[in-house]
């Protein structure tokens, strides 16, 4: 179970010092068990994903932009796809460095849905900077209850059933919502989360309109225009928010609801690429494979229950993350008084 380092991580790290990670199942996450016995030191590298790391055990230096720090038994790090950061090595410790990683893409989280209260999970990463600390001290007790639910993701990687698939995205909001509630606590956060909130309700228009009218043609300078917004703007406001942009967010609407429809519908696919909102049957192929690692007739296949009168086997009702309760009230969330 346990792996080092250097065969694991330190081989992702490419030429332009971006950290590539390869996700071995066909949901965007991973969860891996690190022996962190450095031998030499990496450059500072940039993520493509975003990470949770547990401190399981020893003592290790890190390195954060332009911050340097100490890492020890229980404290957890949270690293976005915006920030540069290194493990170091610390002199001749006799304490082994080890820890709990679960690596993880942003739309695993909000692909598919109205982002108000999805995104909300997200604001750690979003955050991140010289008012947010990115390292949460063992002496919080949050490390026990977030390696719970990482221990249960990995339980269920091995699965590919849609049921397993319900489950890594469940358990996957709850370790974020734990994040969300001990960032919420702090008072350097606070100005912050007002003001990610105060930006997510400029962005509902839009939300709303998308969920009733996805299947339409949707250009940017629509969308911005819903917000009130100049096109510039608005796209740079989106992808803070949303760590994609709004087309990328606009396909990962439409596929969930293409998958929806290949596994309670009996309709062509022809049909379901159109009324997903796809211009043709061969761009939503190329959409639908890069998003879900399938083609729109074997995700069918795989997920199937009624027996249709077609070549494509039988279908099942497809399932879909329950909406957890959002850490804040409202319709977008407004900070506790």
């Amino acid at each position: 179970m346990w792996e080092h380092v250097s065969s694991v991580v330190d081989r992702q790290i490419n030429t332009e010092h971006f950290h590539i990670w390869p996700f071995p199942h066909s949901l965007p996450v991973d969860v891996r068990f690190l022996i962190l016995d450095r031998h030499h030191d990496v450059p500072m590298h940039r993520p493509d994903h975003l990470e949770v790391v547990v401190f399981e055990s020893g003592e290790m230096g890190y390195e954060f932009e332009d911050r340097t720090c100490m890492l020890f038994k229980d404290d957890i790090l949270v690293a976005g796809d915006r920030i540069r950061h290194r493990a170091v090595r610390v002199g001749n410790s006799q304490r082994e460095a080890r820890s709990v990683v679960l690596s993880f893409l942003p739309n695993l989280v909000h692909s598919g849905g109205p982002l108000g209260d999805d995104v909300q999970y997200l604001m750690p990463f979003r955050l991140l900077g010289p008012s947010f600390p990115n390292v949460i001290p063992g002496d919080t007790g949050l490390a026990r209850e977030i390696r719970d639910f990482i221990e249960r993701i990995r339980s269920e990687l091995a699965s590919a059933s849609e049921r397993s698939r319900l489950a890594i995205k469940t358990y996957l909001k709850m370790v974020l919502l734990a994040l969300v509630s001990y960032y919420s606590e702090l008072n350097a956060a606070r100005e912050a989360f007002l003001l990610q909130q105060s930006n997510l309700r400029r962005l509902a228009p839009l939300f709303d309109h998308v969920e009733q009218h996805y299947n339409e043609p949707i250009r940017v300078i629509d969308a911005a225009r819903l917000c009130a917004m100049s096109d510039c703007y608005f796209m740079h406001l989106f992808k803070e928010l949303t760590g994609q942009s709004f087309v990328a967010y606009l396909n990962c609407f439409r596929v969930a609801r293409a998958q929806h429809l290949l596994v309670t519908t009996e309709k062509p696919l022809v049909e379901i690429s159109l009324e997903s909102g796809f211009c043709n049957q061969s761009y939503f192929g190329v959409i639908f494979r890069r998003l879900t690692g399938m083609t729109p007739l074997k995700y069918r296949l795989q997920n199937g229950r009624v027996p249709l009168r077609s070549h494509y086997g039988s279908l099942r009702t497809a399932l879909s993350p329950p909406s957890l309760p959002p850490y804040l009230p409202g319709t977008y969330g407004s900070f506790p008084s």
